[in-house]
């Protein structure tokens, strides 16, 4: 793996209550939109290649364009929460939500899509921020997406993706071509794809793709490999009440390992795509130490058997979206958070 590199230190912030896009986007001074903030970082008059997102609501007119005309050499792309999980003032109401508004067709391609971050550079990292569903259900909503086949080194990790097929889809909570994928201690609610490891940069095989440390519930595929991979890592993960855990197409070979994960109450184990329609289908993964019997259950607001009271606003627990304690899975360390908060 190449995606520990060197970060500069000075940020652009962005704020949906305080900021202005007048302002210079310093901490003291944010801008107001996320789309702002990524035309500081693509501009080549600043030293600016990491946006700090403060807490709020952000509702995108249209997809973000991830890239700098800036040199990369040794560089990092950085998109984060200003208050990342792992923090001792953060709660789940301070991860910034993340809502697309975008038209279908914006982008050029052979259907029409929405996506939130295009990501069209190297070296990019993605955390902290919570995605929800697109307003329109029979909308594919992609909220992380790379088509460039060329770049590589996409790290997408503490982020949430929550969505529900009859109300608010994600059609793939990350979609990416090429190599080095790397998805970490992510949460994904009802998802239609979790993640979809899509074709290689144009050898044949992809390398340095990974899976791990996640919450993975309700979703319609798990995981979703395309073409053959060389290394791939799916490891550490929480895969329950899915109608797919894993889905490859014909043409990928590869024989996958899935390594210390709990993988329990789901409908099809393996899946391979139609013309139409994916069909259950038996291919050989390795496994080692997968749990697959139990019960998984998630803390949510419904559930805490707490009584609403009119005018109060009670907070939403630390491990909001997580395994609730005496869960199935609990112990393991999947989710949001690196060093454990539950």
């Amino acid at each position: 793996m190449i995606y520990h590199l060197t970060v500069q230190a000075q940020a652009v912030y962005v704020d949906s209550n305080t900021g202005d896009n007048n302002n210079p986007g310093t901490k003291e001074a944010p801008v107001f939109s996320i789309q702002k903030a990524a035309e500081i970082i693509r501009s080549r008059d600043n030293n600016i290649y990491i946006m700090k997102i403060n807490p709020g609501i952000y509702i995108l007119d249209s997809h973000v364009p991830v890239s700098t005309e800036k040199e990369m050499t040794n560089k990092r792309i950085v998109i984060e929460a200003s208050i990342l999980p792992d923090d001792i003032s953060w709660t789940p109401e301070k991860m910034p939500v993340i809502l697309s508004k975008s038209v279908k067709g914006e982008i050029p391609v052979n259907y029409n899509f929405v996506v939130s971050f295009l990501i069209d550079e190297s070296h990019v990292t993605i955390r902290g921020i919570k995605f929800h569903g697109y307003f329109y259900p029979n909308t594919r909503y992609f909220p992380i997406a790379r088509f460039n086949k060329s770049k590589t080194d996409l790290l997408v990790e503490q982020c949430m993706f929550v969505g529900d097929a009859d109300i608010s889809q994600i059609q793939a909570g990350v979609i990416a071509h090429g190599n080095e994928v790397n998805v970490d201690h992510c949460v994904f609610y009802k998802l239609r794809n979790t993640v979809v490891f899509f074709l290689d940069s144009g050898n044949g095989i992809k390398n340095g793709n990974s899976l791990t440390n996640s919450i993975i519930y309700g979703a319609s595929q798990a995981v979703w490999t395309v073409s053959p991979d060389k290394d791939f890592k799916f490891e550490n993960n929480i895969v329950s009440n899915c109608r797919y855990v894993w889905v490859k197409n014909d043409f990928n070979t590869t024989k996958y390992s899935i390594n210390n994960c709990v993988i329990v109450n789901n409908q099809y184990y393996t899946g391979i795509p139609d013309t139409v329609r994916l069909s259950p289908r038996e291919f050989e993964i390795n496994e080692n130490n997968v749990t697959k019997k139990g019960e998984v259950s998630l803390r949510l607001t419904g559930n805490d058997d707490k009584p609403l009271l009119f005018g109060v606003d009670e907070p939403l627990p630390i491990d909001y979206m997580h395994i609730t304690p005496g869960s199935l899975g609990y112990n393991m360390g999947a989710g949001l958070f690196k060093n454990k908060k539950q």
